[in-house]
């Protein structure tokens, strides 16, 4: 219907009230607004405003960052909004990045 030939999955939620450890791997997006204490690989990861992330690795297609993220990421898009915290090194293809945005570590593009 619509044109539609790919199956769309709907997105996961990591609510303020949640926290989970451990690995979180997805083929679809996911938005966090509370905490995870692990490695994170999916398609597109947002970390909102209250989302806390403590991570040796991220790796995604797509991350925008509102919130903190304590560890590295590997990503081909990143945007960190103006509240974004990062404490890690980011890899990237294409980077933007509001004012306010903090980031202690190393920001390298990728050679694609």
């Amino acid at each position: 219907m619509f044109g539609f030939s790919k199956k769309i999955s709907p997105s996961s939620l990591v609510s303020n009230s949640m926290t989970i450890t451990g690995t979180v791997k997805s083929e679809s997006e996911l938005y966090v607004d509370g905490v995870i204490n692990g490695d994170i690989d999916c398609k597109v990861l947002i970390v909102g405003i209250n989302g806390k992330i403590k991570t040796s690795l991220i790796k995604v297609e797509k991350i925008v960052v509102y919130g903190l993220v304590e560890g590295n990421i590997d990503a081909v898009s990143v945007y960190l909004g103006p509240s974004a915290r990062i404490n890690g090194n980011v890899i990237h293809k294409d980077i933007s990045i509001e004012n306010g945005a903090f980031i202690s570590g190393e920001v390298k593009q990728k050679r694609i």
